[in-house]
């Protein structure tokens, strides 16, 4: 199952820009988990112009640069278009999250 996982992510338009895996080109579910060094920050998820995820607040961090799997999730096998994903960033310190892919079969 491909992955993305950022650490210590600042503000940003596309935080995923230029990473592999960041171009869904198949059947995907995404599961995506977030933490944040402050409560005001925020992280959206799209691909190409379909939002899955606005503006959302991540959890504060349980201990510096992790994101916990138990606790940090904010979507969870996600249906996903096919496209560009988009990862938006808001933060006043950092942010880090884990993009989980799981490709499903084509059909035909």
């Amino acid at each position: 199952m491909p992955a993305i996982k950022v650490n210590n992510q600042a503000t940003s338009t596309n935080a995923v820009d230029g990473l592999k895996f960041s171009r869904i080109n198949r059947p995907t579910r995404l599961t995506f988990y977030a933490s944040a060094v402050t409560n005001s920050d925020s992280i959206s998820v799209s691909v190409d112009q379909t939002d899955y995820l606005v503006n959302a607040n991540p959890n504060i961090e349980t201990s510096a640069d992790v994101v916990d799997t138990d606790r940090d999730a904010l979507l969870v096998d996600e249906p996903i278009r096919q496209g560009q994903l988009f990862v938006a960033v808001t933060a006043t310190t950092a942010v880090n999250f884990l993009a989980m892919l799981r490709y499903m079969p084509r059909r035909g």
